[in-house]
């Protein structure tokens, strides 16, 4: 996808791109160290935190015990910008940038400014990592995450419209519930047969100056690919974001889109 669809005012309020890696066995935080260096003025705030999760099942036991004199696991470091609009985190098996953007955050520049950088950051560390192991990290999945805010259209209506094509002009048909999101997965997208999409909704309630409580929700899109033999990670990149293009403009009607400025 190309950055064709465009907004006057858009409703994306974050984006997280992430490279899913082969894990490096060998790699400890300190190898990494001059990054702290080269990232201090555009991103002081530094933490490390246990680990997330492998991305992929192991054929192990969920539970392990570390013994003395064992090599610690790498942690999950995040650099963050001062605001906390923009975070970088990072640990064996994975590398990723979430962007904020509305309010005093900066406007959604759009796929390929956010690709853009998200590869330029990931050389840094491939190259770092290289040198320290020998080993070039190898990407095996890509994953794309917009997060749109719906103002004004709350949770329970949000669904109608979307399990309807709008076509009930997004009315919940029964009372308003204290909680309503709903999520749909599909293990293969129509657009890309490699690429899986998830499709959700969920409650976000906002006040506003006067103190009234106003009905709102966010539209969350999600998708992932697996990267081929021939590793062209990139390609699978605007593949996923090709696809999150065709279900926002599935999940959309025109009139949110001409409300949000749709660019022609």
């Amino acid at each position: 996808m190309t950055d064709s669809l465009r907004f006057e005012r858009p409703p994306v309020r974050e984006v997280t791109l992430a490279l899913m890696l082969e894990p490096i066995s060998r790699l400890q935080t300190l190898d990494l160290a001059s990054l702290r260096v080269e990232w201090r003025s555009e991103y002081p705030t530094l933490q490390e935190a246990t680990p997330l999760a492998p991305w992929r099942s192991l054929d192990r036991d969920d539970v392990e015990f570390v013994g003395s004199g064992v090599t610690w696991p790498m942690g999950l470091c995040s650099f963050s910008t001062e605001s906390g609009d923009k975070s970088v985190k990072f640990q064996r098996d994975r590398f990723q940038i979430t962007w904020t953007f509305g309010d005093e955050a900066p406007a959604y520049p759009g796929f390929s400014a956010l690709k853009g950088e998200l590869l330029e950051k990931f050389a840094q560390y491939s190259k770092l990592t290289q040198e320290a192991t020998g080993h070039i990290p190898i990407v095996r999945r890509v994953d794309a995450q917009y997060i749109n805010f719906l103002p004004g259209i709350s949770a329970q209506d949000a669904m109608a419209g979307v399990l309807s094509g709008w076509t009930s002009g997004g009315r919940f048909p029964f009372r308003n519930p204290d909680y309503c999101g709903f999520r749909i997965r599909y293990h293969e997208s129509e657009l890309n047969s490699r690429v899986a999409v998830l499709i959700g909704v969920d409650s976000a309630g906002e006040e506003e100056d006067s103190g009234k409580f106003s009905y709102s929700s966010t539209l969350v899109l999600d998708a992932e690919g697996d990267v081929g033999e021939g590793g062209d990670y990139v390609g699978m990149l605007d593949g996923t974001h090709e696809v999150l293009t065709a279900a926002f403009l599935e999940v959309t009607s025109s009139a949110m889109r001409a409300g949000w400025g749709e660019i022609a």
